[in-house]
């Protein structure tokens, strides 16, 4: 009896274990990647301060876009607002960056193979399907199927994002201006706030561009 009691309770400790240690690895793994999708996000920016044209400071000719939001090259610091690349409509919410999406389930060419589609089980119900000729995404209510609209596109980790511009010109390089582009998010209750015992801010990560004027 005694040998199986401590049988099961080596056991025990062994599941405890592997269950700690499994969950420490799933932690990790969707902090990556989080912090890819954000990395993603200012590389884009990056590469638009880069291309954004003309650029000339001396003529007063920066790109900026004060109707929409959507970016602003001029002297400041500058929250940018997310435009969805699909219907062009200016997001509202005060974290609209998708940090990271839900993978989709399923993908169709059109409603009408979405509609018609088959095969569901109960386990299927609140999943996520892409509709590639309109670039929607859709969830499952049930398996006849019926679907509801998902406006967030799956969205679970949004950030908001920030663009800081200083005049760095010099005597050897005149009208040269520099970029920080800094976006910050929520995980897990956690955000782009200073950790105390870490001395840092979780969740915030920023990218450094330099660009000179076009002529």
């Amino acid at each position: 009896m005694v040998e199986a009691v401590v049988a099961i309770t080596l056991i025990g400790i062994g599941v405890a274990s592997t269950l700690g240690v499994l969950s420490r690895c799933n932690a990790l793994a969707a902090t990556s990647r989080n912090a890819t999708g954000a990395s993603a996000i200012l590389m884009n920016q990056i590469d638009l301060f880069q291309t954004m044209s003309p650029f000339i400071p001396a003529k007063s000719q920066i790109p900026v876009d004060t109707a929409n939001g959507t970016y602003d090259m001029t002297v400041g610091t500058h929250t940018i607002n997310f435009v969805d690349p699909t219907s062009g409509v200016r997001s509202n919410q005060t974290d609209p960056w998708p940090v990271y999406r839900e993978p989709s389930r399923w993908t169709y060419v059109s409603a009408v193979a979405r509609t018609s589609a088959t095969g569901f089980t109960p386990s299927d119900v609140g999943q996520l399907a892409y509709e590639s000729d309109n670039q929607t995404y859709w969830r499952l209510d049930s398996i006849d199927p019926t679907w509801t609209r998902d406006l967030d596109g799956g969205t679970i980790v949004r950030g908001t994002l920030t663009c800081t511009v200083t005049d760095v010109s010099t005597a050897t390089m005149p009208n040269t201006y520099k970029a920080v582009y800094t976006i910050g998010y929520q995980y897990l209750g956690r955000g782009p706030t200073l950790n105390a015992g870490r001395n840092r801010k979780e969740y915030q990560m920023s990218m450094t561009a330099i660009r000179t004027s076009d002529i």
